[in-house]
């Protein structure tokens, strides 16, 4: 297969450039006209004269001397004739054309279009659609119309359009721009025009970039299509999205292409390659969902394309040369292609060869050489395979066995041996598999699960928190930190407690105990430590304020209210508020009254500072940790 071949396929594909819309409307007066189907078909039965002189359809009906020169031209017959009979109305649309231009004129001579400016154009147009009755849209189109008319190509319209629609946030007047300009894209060369001519892999990336809202444009995209992808994101506009995806699929139904052979590539091969490539980019940036930006027409636009390039007899071709991992990318790129069926088929079909292969995981563990490279490699591939078009029950068994790969490998190669052995480990080498998380390098399944439980045992760890959160140097590093571990976290589904926006309440009854207490969780790094002097003080505090507090540390024998009722009264409320009972009743009978109200847990009198700090981690964060 040659980029010759390519070229002779896709010139025969590209015949007509300009599309057709669905369905003729039926026009029995001139008004019918006006309306938006009838100014498609205008579009496209004109498109030629419109063309040449850089106008829409809009323009086209609100100006009486381009509808003379319109009619002035010889091919003017022959057009009416073609959508005579495209209609099955024989004759019929002469009278109602010269109707249009009779009651244009009219119109125009009864009541000037208004001077529209950036500063007034919300106003303007609100005043004709409350005076001008049901005539007030022809009027703001054909203000809009004389707005532009002083612009020589495609490129300066769209210009002014965009100094209107820069200027309001009205949605009425945001909408009649959005007509002209959806149908200024509609026109043959008004992509190129506003493009500068880009040459058409650029262009299409500019399309793309446009229309998919997938990417912002770089400063090196001319400023007029940044400005119009600026106005994209203000604010809807349908029919401008609409006019992209039809200058889109008008540049892929050419014969033009991404790439070109190089000296060396004498029978086209690295060049087809690449081609196919590029479209499967293109592809996947256009996918939503289980369909495509702009639908069905794109999808055929893509499978059109794709259909030259990928077959059974040509895909061993395209995988040609590379390396293992390489052929696994490819092959699950092609497979987000629209593709004719018997190469969905032949590219599942390879898919599943590589997989069924018995030395696939020796072939897929060789494509790296550093093991947190092999980590990072086997989570990608998973991710190709969850992302991948595979029917549901292949797409998990092939999931399931690019895990059960890793888990043996992070087993074999000891990787989580550091975080789960009896002693603490260093704080680097937690950080090491945290740096793992959050690069993604985890399978989701038994590998992320068993780093998930390794990571949140031990970065919730006193000796951890004191060393990675309490050691950074003020207040922003300290968040910098607590948020890069989260995310990291994230990474294997785990969450991290920021200890910086915990609020605790510390409830005793002698001064001594309160004020340690509540100095160790200071220290600890809590965002808060509020303190009650006994328990009546303690539920006074919570009422109404339940909320505001994640974590309660609490003696059990007070006067007045114990903690055995401040518990009781609290579980009434929140039964997810992580209490800790504090007491020197440590007796089996205390622990299974405690029990009995959902305590969270209890520590027993006398303890340290570290007892203490360890069992508040383990009160914060059991609920949350993987598995729990």
């Amino acid at each position: 297969m040659t980029m010759d071949r390519l070229v002779a396929g896709a010139a025969a594909l590209a015949e007509p450039v300009e599309e057709a819309p669905s369905g003729l409307p039926d026009c029995q007066s001139a008004e019918d006209f006006y309306g938006f189907p009838a100014r498609d078909h205008i579009g496209r039965f004109c498109h030629r004269f419109l063309d040449e002189n850089a106008l829409t359809p809009s323009e086209l009906l609100h100006s009486p001397r381009h509808q003379q020169s319109l009619s002035n031209l010889p091919t003017f017959v022959s057009i009416l004739q073609q959508a005579d009979r495209a209609m099955g109305r024989k004759g019929a649309l002469t009278g109602l054309v010269n109707e249009v231009a009779r009651l244009t004129r009219e119109r125009l001579k009864a009541d000037a279009p208004a001077d529209l400016r950036p500063q007034n154009v919300a106003l303007e147009i609100r005043r004709l659609l409350q005076t001008r009755g049901d005539a007030g849209r022809f009027h703001v189109e054909a203000a809009l119309t004389q707005h532009i008319q002083a612009g020589r190509s495609f490129a300066e319209k769209v210009r002014l359009l965009l100094d209107l629609a820069e200027a309001t946030d009205e949605p009425d007047a945001l909408a009649f721009i959005d007509r002209f300009l959806g149908e200024t894209m509609r026109s043959d060369s008004a992509a190129a025009s506003l493009s500068g001519d880009a040459p058409f892999a650029v262009l299409v990336d500019l399309l793309t970039s446009l229309a998919a809202a997938d990417k912002a444009l770089d400063e090196e995209a001319p400023a007029i299509l940044r400005r119009m992808q600026t106005l994209l994101r203000r604010a809807p506009m349908p029919v401008l999205q609409d006019g992209l995806m039809v200058a889109l699929r008008r540049e892929l139904a050419k014969p033009d292409h991404f790439t070109i052979a190089s000296v060396g590539d004498l029978a086209g091969v690295e060049a087809v390659q690449r081609e196919v490539m590029a479209l499967a980019t293109l592809a996947a940036r256009l996918r939503v969902g289980d369909g495509f930006c702009g639908g069905e027409k794109t999808e055929a636009a893509l499978l059109r394309r794709g259909a030259l390039l990928v077959n059974e007899d040509t895909l061993h071709e395209i995988i040609k040369g590379r390396s293992f991992i390489q052929k696994l990318r490819t092959l699950f790129l092609l497979q987000k292609m629209p593709l004719p069926a018997t190469a969905e088929r032949a590219v599942v079909a390879c898919i599943l060869q590589f997989f069924e292969s018995r030395e696939f995981a020796g072939r897929l563990l060789d494509c790296w050489k550093e093991r947190t490279e092999k980590l990072k490699g086997l989570a990608e591939v998973q991710r190709l395979v969850l992302d991948s078009a595979l029917d549901a029950e292949e797409r998990e068994y092939r999931a399931r066995q690019v895990d059960d790969i890793q888990s043996a490998f992070i087993r074999t190669q000891r990787i989580l041996n550091p975080l789960t052995g009896r002693l603490d480990p260093s704080m680097d080498a937690v950080i090491d598999v945290a740096k793992l998380a959050a690069d993604r390098a985890f399978c989701k399944g038994r590998s992320g699960t068993a780093a998930a439980a390794a990571l949140h045992r031990q970065v919730h760890r006193p000796r951890f928190v004191r060393g990675f959160l309490l050691s950074a140097q003020g207040a922003r590093e300290r968040a910098l930190r607590a948020a890069w571990m989260k995310g990291a976290l994230a990474g294997v589904g785990a969450p991290f407690i920021d200890l910086a926006a915990v609020r605790a309440l510390v409830v005793d009854d002698e001064e001594g105990p309160r004020r340690f207490v509540g100095s160790v969780l200071s220290d600890l790094g809590l965002g808060a430590v509020e303190t009650a002097v006994d328990g009546r003080d303690a539920l006074d505090r919570l009422d109404g304020r339940e909320d505001a507090f994640q974590v309660i540390v609490c003696d059990w024998m007070m006067p007045r209210v114990s903690g055995l009722d401040v518990l009781r009264q609290v579980r009434e409320k929140r039964l997810d508020l992580p209490f800790l009972m504090v007491t020197a009743l440590a007796t089996q009978k205390a622990v299974e009254r405690a029990a009995a109200l959902h305590v969270t847990a209890y520590i027993a009198k006398p303890f340290t500072p570290d007892q203490l700090e360890e069992k508040l981690l383990l009160v914060l964060t059991q609920k949350a940790a993987p598995g729990a």
